[in-house]
């Protein structure tokens, strides 16, 4: 059975993937998102990032329309970003400042889109700045929490055995969700123990994976069986197990496992990757790599937030105490 297609409708319309726009008018919005949602498939921008930017922008649209604004690209001001999106989201829907800035991107991208191609004559992203970002402590599961939740699925059955794979992999690697989901069975290169992933704008990169988890993974895959469908993780139906759906299996296991100080989502088990690999003494660059980010900088986040394990853990591998 084919995987769900997640593509955002039609947005060749009439004219070739080669085409200028034409015929774009900055009095509609419509009009100026559609031409930019197009330019994004030109640039082959992924299924996720488009979708990101639609729905981003119609809701910009939405607060812009609820406040009696009006929506006409080439009349929206940095006044009215800052005002009416930034302050409106602070204080009136309550949102924290990294959604706002979720949405900032996809505001300043849209706009440097138009001005680009001289759709608008003034661009009000140009010195548009994103909301300063207070930094808090990463939640993470504790050894003991990452135990008690890989004794909650069933390995009787094919589903509690696959999450039981899927919960190890997620440890193993720290890859985001729908990397986890995207994994195809021909991704996995036994011979050199490491599994091709496709991250963000469609960037691969191969992450490492060890005895036991390759262990896992063969006992999975001889339980899954052959079947016409290329995603390695795949439901009872043998369709492509989704992100929501990934996503609702790991909030089950941190139930029945009882653990409530910590939000049970993929992403955490992402930082708790993270942070056990700092405090193993991972190499910053080699970390970086496999995490996939595209700067340095988060990672020199995990590295400060977890100082004192670093610490400990250098205490273990300090240079100069081998040397004595």
């Amino acid at each position: 059975m084919a995987r769900r297609s997640n593509v955002i409708g039609d947005l060749s319309g009439a004219e070739s993937a080669g085409q200028a726009v034409r015929g774009v008018t900055p009095e509609d919005f419509e009009v100026c998102l559609h031409a930019f949602l197009r330019d994004c498939k030109i640039r082959n921008l992924s299924e996720h990032t488009i979708k990101y930017y639609r729905n981003e922008l119609i809701a910009f649209r939405g607060q812009l329309e609820a406040q009696d604004l009006p929506t006409t690209p080439d009349k929206i001001t940095l006044q009215i970003i800052r005002e009416n999106v930034i302050y409106y989201m602070m204080e009136v829907l309550g949102r924290k400042e990294a959604s706002i800035n979720t949405r900032l991107r996809a505001i300043r991208s849209f706009f440097n889109f138009l001005h680009r191609e001289a759709l608008i004559s003034e661009n009000p992203a140009e010195r548009l700045r994103l909301v300063k970002q207070k930094r808090t402590v990463i939640e993470t599961f504790s050894r003991e929490q990452l135990r008690h939740i890989l004794r909650q699925p069933d390995l009787a059955t094919f589903t509690g055995l696959r999450d039981y794979t899927i919960l190890s992999l997620l440890i193993e690697t720290g890859v985001r969700a729908r990397e986890l989901t995207d994994i195809r069975v021909k991704d996995i290169t036994w011979e050199d123990s490491q599994i091709r992933i496709n991250g963000k704008g469609y960037k691969e990169r191969l992450v490492p994976i060890q005895t036991t988890m390759k262990r896992q993974l063969k006992r999975y895959l001889s339980v899954r069986g052959e079947i016409d469908l290329e995603a390695l993780f795949v439901n009872i139906d043998n369709q492509a197990l989704s992100v929501r759906q990934l996503q609702s299996r790991i909030r089950k296991y941190g139930r029945m496992a009882d653990i409530k100080n910590v939000r049970c989502s993929p992403h955490t088990f992402r930082h708790t990757f993270a942070k056990l690999a700092v405090q193993n003494g991972a190499d910053i660059f080699a970390l970086q790599y496999v995490l996939g980010h595209a700067s340095i900088e988060m990672v020199r986040n995990y590295v400060n937030l977890y100082g004192n394990d670093v610490a400990e853990s250098h205490k273990r591998f300090s240079p100069l105490e081998k040397l004595i």
